[in-house]
């Protein structure tokens, strides 16, 4: 089997050599970083490839694969927060912008009022209408703020989710290793 070593991303790709077992491919994200749910499918991987011990459900993993994946991630999950607030960030500067826009529709709308009622015309019709922007307006505005908070709360649900998975499967792991070491223990002592 290779070894990993430095490179662009910090790992170097490792390639399965008959019987050897996968090794790391990262799947980068535009911020340089291993994405959460490729470690998460590497850690499943690594389990699914790794020794079975005789008569028991337990298998024995590569202890420095296992240890670099679990590095990655403690990169990785920072950077889905980071990420989150980002997107956190672009929702607020779309509010501000339909804000503006809506400003400006009823700066538009009053002017408009103002040289209805200024003409000695329709006084009312100047109010119906400026009432009907303003209710077109706020409607629009409700509606795209609903948008942006959907589109952010499934986000940070898809987020919680692939955390809760991967520190299930980690814990899992680390659990599976430490009773293979004791048992392994045991073994040596007999």
């Amino acid at each position: 089997m290779s070894t990993t070593g430095d490179s662009e991303h910090g790992w170097e790709d490792e390639r399965m050599h008959d019987g050897d077992q996968p090794g790391l491919e990262p799947a980068d994200d535009a911020g340089g970083t291993v994405d959460f749910l490729y470690l998460v499918d590497r850690l499943e991987e690594l389990v699914g490839v790794g020794k079975r011990v005789p008569f028991s459900h337990r298998v024995m993993v590569e202890e420095e694969e296992f240890l670099a994946i679990v590095d990655q991630l403690r990169v990785t999950v920072p950077n889905d927060i980071r990420q989150a607030q980002r997107v956190i960030r672009e929702r607020e500067a779309i509010i501000i912008q339909a804000q503006d826009e809506a400003a400006k529709i009823l700066d538009v709308a009053r002017q408009q009022a103002e040289y209805i009622v200024s003409q000695q015309g329709v006084l009312n019709e100047a109010r119906q209408r400026g009432e009907e922007l303003l209710q077109q307006v706020e409607v629009a505005h409700r509606r795209s703020i609903g948008q942006i908070d959907d589109y952010a709360i499934q986000q940070f649900t898809r987020m919680e989710e692939a955390m809760q998975d991967g520190v299930t499967i980690i814990l899992d792991a680390v659990r599976e290793a430490s009773t293979t070491l004791d048992q392994a223990k045991r073994h040596v002592g007999q």
